[in-house]
């Protein structure tokens, strides 16, 4: 099989995904079946290496990606065709894209799912990466900041942060990312890579986990994001005690209030976390380790390749019994 892109890497700001899903598919497959390269590589390596399944991986925004050339590679080589859509629903409006090239779609929103257009479509959460991701436990009270925190300034995580402001600025804590306005005190404006955020995670008591509120493409039918994103399970794996804030319930499927994660609604609560965080350290260890071993079992790039694998042979089979002479595309309704 191949992994690539939905579009090309310079534009991509998250390009760690695709080796970390080719990873998770080397896993069960092993090295030998599993090859990934960028979208402008694919359609040659495609037409050399004849796989059976390829899955692109990412944003249908750009314009200038040849989802149309990976299309026809696909089909030269009898290859079933698979997007894994991640960043549903903030850019659905480009979703016909999918649709008209893709035998198979997963979105990583489950809202979402139910918008599309398209006979096959799948809801698959974005994962952790084992390789990545994955800190060996250190005991709480030894760790270096109490609450941290790395993302883009959406307007909901400035407001949220500026209110909590004067809590977190009392403590040792690390705000990082960029855009934050200088008058948040506790803020600073840097970025980390996939390996720096997972280290300052494993470093700190607790991690504030706050979705962003801002669409790129999402005027259709405006829908509001329902699964929770990557970062819950990279700092889940990374072994830091999570503040969830909850605008949602499927936080609950994935990991279990109170007990995995903790979900925080305002300022008070991230003040009751820290309170806690350091009067009861064995507390926050405890959720912390719940979480990571509930990451190691169902929300790595490996269990997500072998529901991708799982998906696409039922689509096949389905395919070879009505007697298919070729890989169609699957029951789509065009535009």
């Amino acid at each position: 099989m191949l992994v690539t892109s939905t579009f090309q890497d310079a534009l991509n700001t998250n390009t760690a995904i695709r080796p970390s899903l080719a990873e998770g598919f080397v896993e069960i497959l092993g090295e030998a079946q599993v090859k990934t390269v960028p979208l402008d590589l694919a359609p040659a390596v495609i037409r050399q290496f004849r796989p059976d399944l390829v899955v692109a991986v990412g944003s249908l925004v750009p314009d200038a990606s040849d989802l149309r050339g990976l299309r026809r590679a696909a089909d030269g080589a009898g290859a079933e065709l698979a997007y894994w859509l991640t960043d549903d629903p903030y850019e659905f409006d480009y979703a016909f894209k999918a649709e008209l090239n893709a035998d198979i779609i997963f979105s990583n929103d489950s809202w979402a799912v139910h918008h599309y257009r398209h006979g096959n479509v799948h809801h698959l959460p974005l994962a952790a990466s084992r390789a990545r991701h994955f800190r060996d436990l250190v005991p709480v009270s030894e760790r270096e900041n109490v609450v941290f925190f790395c993302g883009v300034a959406y307007p909901n995580r400035v407001a949220l942060i500026r209110r909590a402001d004067a809590v977190l600025s009392r403590h040792p804590v690390a705000i990082l990312g960029t855009d934050w306005p200088s008058d948040i005190r506790c803020a600073t404006n840097r970025r980390l890579s996939p390996a720096e955020m997972a280290d300052h995670a494993a470093g700190a008591r607790l991690t504030l986990n706050i979705g962003r509120d801002l669409d790129i493409a999402n005027r259709r039918f405006a829908l509001p994001p329902a699964t929770p994103g990557p970062r819950t399970f990279e700092v889940a794996l990374a072994g830091s005690a999570q503040l969830y804030f909850a605008t949602g319930l499927e936080i609950c499927d994935v990991f279990e209030p109170g007990r995995e994660i903790l979900l925080v609604d305002g300022v008070a609560d991230i003040a009751r976390a820290i309170a806690q965080a350091l009067d009861d350290p064995a507390a926050i260890q405890a959720i912390a380790a719940r979480a990571q071993s509930r990451a190691l079992r169902e929300h790595t790039y490996a269990q997500r390749a072998a529901r991708i694998l799982t998906l696409c042979r039922r689509t096949r089979v389905t395919m070879e019994t009505a007697g298919a002479p070729e890989r169609p595309r699957l029951a789509m309704v065009r535009r």
